[in-house]
C-alpha cells in the first residue's frame, strides 16, 4: 500500500534536487514525488520531498522561512555569487576587522530589497535567468522585497566568514553575501551553504542520502504524515458524518467543531482530519452571508464555514 506524506532528505553537496527527486523515487519505487523548495548542487542540507498525496502540500510548505549556515569567502568575486562560478580576486580581506562586519551586515537585517543573482531559476519572458547568464546576454532583474529576521556572525577566519540567516521564503544567501562583500569593499562569495531548517522541519531528523542504494535505515524518523506535516496549523477534526461531504469538497459549518493548536480566523488556511487524524482537506474559513450551501445543515449569517481549497485522499 503506497504512503502519503513528507520525507525530510539531508542532500549532500552536488546532486541538483531534482536529481534527489529521482534516487527517492528509485529507492522508493513511486513516481509521485516532487520537491518543495530547491537548493543549488553546492548547496547541503534540508530538502523536503513530497510523496504520493504529499505532493499537494507543496503550495502550503514551499514558503516557509528558511534558516542557513554559509561560509562565505572574502577578497574575491564569483559570478555566479558562489564557489561554482568563474573566481576573480577583488580585495585583500585581511585588512577587513569583525567590527567593520558587523558594521556592514546591519543593513542586511530586517525588510530588505534584493536583486536575485542572474544565475538562479527566477523566470523573466518565460526563460530562466541563468539561461540569459550562461548564454552572456544581458538582463535586468528587478528587486524583491525579502525578510532577514537573523544574520549572525558566528566566525571570522580570513579570508573565510562563517554566518547563520533565518530568512524568508524567496531569499537568496547568496545575494546577501555578495552585497555584504561590496559593501565591505573587498568582495564575498558563498563557499559553502548548509540548509538547516524549514519552517518546523529540521535538518537533524532528515535522512541522507546513501548513495546509489537510496536512503539510510533510519528514514522512518524522516517520514511525516500528511497530517503532521501541517502539524504547526490549526486542525480542525471533522466528525464521521461529514467525512464524506468534506471529501467531496462541501462546506462545512465550523460552529461546533473542535479546533486544535487556536482558534478560527476568517481568510486563513486550517488543515482539516478526521478521528483518526488523517488530512481530508486545507480548507479556507469564511463567513456565511446566510445563503450558503454548507453540509450538514444550513449556516446563519455570520457564522464562521470551511470551504475546502485542497483535499487529500490516504486511501
Amino acid at each position: 500500500m503506497m504512503r502519503h506524506g513528507i520525507l525530510l532528505i539531508d542532500k549532500p553537496q552536488g546532486p541538483t534536487s531534482h536529481d534527489v527527486v529521482e534516487m527517492a523515487r528509485h529507492a522508493l519505487g513511486v513516481r509521485q514525488i516532487g520537491h518543495m523548495g530547491t537548493l543549488d548542487p553546492l548547496a547541503t542540507g534540508l530538502l523536503i520531498l513530497g510523496v504520493g498525496e504529499g505532493t499537494k502540500l507543496a503550495p502550503f510548505l514551499s514558503d516557509l522561512d528558511k534558516t542557513y549556515e554559509c561560509t562565505a569567502r572574502l577578497g574575491a568575486r564569483s559570478t555566479t555569487y558562489d564557489a561554482m562560478g568563474t573566481i576573480e580576486m577583488a580585495g585583500d580581506a585581511r585588512d577587513v576587522s569583525l567590527a567593520q562586519i558587523a558594521a556592514a551586515a546591519e543593513r542586511f537585517r530586517g525588510t530588505i530589497e534584493q536583486k536575485p543573482p542572474v544565475f538562479s531559476a527566477i523566470k523573466k519572458a518565460g526563460r530562466p535567468l541563468y539561461d540569459y547568464a550562461r548564454r552572456g546576454e544581458a538582463v535586468e532583474t528587478s528587486p524583491r522585497r525579502v525578510r532577514v529576521y537573523a544574520l549572525d556572525v558566528l566566525a571570522w577566519n580570513p579570508p573565510d566568514l562563517s554566518l547563520r540567516m533565518h530568512v524568508s521564503s524567496g531569499t537568496y544567501v547568496r545575494s546577501i553575501v555578495h552585497d555584504l562583500g561590496e559593501a565591505l569593499g573587498v568582495g564575498a562569495y558563498v563557499n559553502q551553504l548548509r540548509r538547516t531548517q524549514a519552517g518546523p522541519f529540521h535538518v537533524d531528523d532528515a535522512v541522507a542520502i546513501a548513495g546509489a542504494e537510496g536512503f539510510g535505515s533510519d528514514i522512518e524518523k524522516a517520514w511525516r504524515t500528511l497530517a503532521q506535516a501541517l502539524g504547526h496549523w490549526t486542525r480542525v477534526r471533522i466528525p464521521d458524518a461529514l467525512v464524506g461531504a468534506v471529501k467531496n469538497g462541501a462546506t462545512v459549518n465550523a460552529v461546533g467543531l473542535e479546533s486544535v493548536g487556536g482558534a478560527l480566523h476568517h481568510d486563513h488556511l486550517y488543515a482539516l482530519v478526521d478521528a483518526r487524524e488523517r488530512l481530508l482537506a486545507v480548507a479556507r474559513c469564511l463567513v456565511s452571508r446566510g445563503d450558503m450551501s454548507v453540509a450538514g445543515g444550513g449556516a446563519r449569517r455570520g457564522d464562521l464555514v470551511l470551504k475546502p481549497v485542497r483535499g487529500f485522499n490516504e486511501e
